[in-house]
């Protein structure tokens, strides 16, 4: 199944579709450090140049891991009208992981409280880059994990 799921990937229509997703994503990643940088000049003064080019790099490569879980998840589910199981809780666990990372503490805490959490994680220095290596992690699991359902996954012939 992962291989017909692929093919249809590698088409013109699916690489339209993972493109328009990897922006997306990337674009929302971006954002969120920009929240808490307030411009790309004030986190290249703030970080450093390097430090800043890893994050980008990272936000990059979050993107490129999740835009590809989604597309193949959709992919499988136009093929066969079913989502690979779990398709869809590990990426929305890591997409709120990524939104309580990534976003400006203040707005967090704020955030939290107002749904009853008062325990809320501490900055990080270098401007969370452990909490976007553990995103990282957890959006590479749920790629793995949704690859393997979409392997192990058959369709149903109806008699």
């Amino acid at each position: 199944m992962l291989k017909l799921v692929w093919n249809e990937q590698i088409k013109p229509s699916g690489l339209r579709v993972w493109g328009i997703i990897f922006v997306v994503v990337f674009v929302l990643y971006s954002f969120f450090d920009f929240l808490v940088f307030s411009s790309l000049s004030n986190m290249v003064a703030e970080l450093g140049a390097s430090m800043t080019a890893l994050h980008i790099g990272l936000n990059t490569v979050m993107a490129l891991l999740t835009s590809f879980m989604v597309s193949m998840s959709q992919i499988k589910l136009k093929l066969t009208k079913s989502e690979p199981v779990g398709a869809t809780g590990i990426p929305a666990f890591s997409f709120v992981f990524g939104l309580l990372t990534f976003g400006c503490t203040p707005c967090v805490i704020n955030f939290l409280a107002a749904v009853g959490i008062a325990f809320t994680p501490i900055v990080f220095p270098n401007g969370n880059l452990l909490w976007k290596l553990i995103l990282v992690g957890l959006i590479a699991l749920g790629l793995v994990y949704i690859l393997w359902r979409i392997e192990k996954s058959t369709c149903k012939i109806k008699v």
